[in-house]
């Protein structure tokens, strides 16, 4: 009696599982999202660098290959990053990694994302280092206007 309970719990786990493998990854899903700021009507044309690097105060729309960050009050860039960049899809704060004695963020440098409001914790693991492939302009209000053309 004892193997036959076992076997019937087992059941429906097996089934759990065989249902969960027919569905997309979530590997697919989050690659396919990675790439959707390519068609993105707010992409503007790509910039060499974004000076003032300290004057990045805020980030949104993270994924794991592409954050848009905010430098003052209205100018908003789209880093685009080498590869996958796991720590940057969850991150609460960032810090950048810019060339010895330059103050503007540019292709070269790197982020590292961290998982708490406060950066890196002596207790975390190190964040990965986030190699920095392009830099474009964003524009927040280009989405709206979009949409207004096309009601009209």
């Amino acid at each position: 009696m004892m193997k036959r309970s076992h076997i019937l719990t087992a059941l429906p786990a097996l089934a759990l599982m065989a249902a969960a493998a027919c569905t997309t990854s979530p590997q697919q899903d989050s690659e396919a999202e990675a790439e959707n700021w390519r068609t993105d009507a707010r992409l503007g044309e790509q910039v060499d660098r974004i000076c003032f690097a300290s004057a990045v105060d805020d980030f949104q729309m993270t994924t794991r290959r592409s954050v848009v960050v905010e430098r003052g009050v209205n100018d908003h860039y789209l880093i685009e990053t080498m590869g996958n960049c796991q720590d940057l899809r969850n991150a609460l704060s960032m810090s950048f990694d810019t060339f010895p004695g330059s103050s503007c963020i540019s292709k070269g440098d790197s982020i590292y994302a961290y998982d708490s409001l406060f950066g890196p914790d002596r207790m975390d693991i190190p964040p990965i280092r986030c190699p920095i492939k392009a830099i474009y302009r964003w524009s927040e209000d280009a989405s709206d206007q979009d949409a207004t053309a096309e009601e009209r």
